[in-house]
């Protein structure tokens, strides 16, 4: 495999910053959106699938906001 050019090493890092950027955005939009399916399934007199869907999106979400910012801080 033949060595990367410094273009194509800078192309491939912003394109990466890119995606994780992305990847917090849609973490932060899963939180919001198991926040509100937990607050809806509380109301709806404890229905169990509501509670664990926005427990699972919700966390799924922080997540995916850990990870996207934990990649950031190693990349630079």
């Amino acid at each position: 495999m033949p060595e990367l050019s410094d273009e194509e090493k800078a192309r491939r890092v912003v394109r990466f910053r890119k995606m994780v950027k992305y990847r917090a955005w849609f973490g932060w939009i899963f939180t919001i959106v198991g926040a509100s399916l937990f607050v809806v399934g509380v109301k709806e007199g404890n229905h169990p699938m509501l509670l664990l869907n926005g427990a699972l999106f919700f966390g799924y979400g922080l997540f995916m906001v850990r990870q996207a910012t934990r990649a950031l801080k190693n990349l630079s």
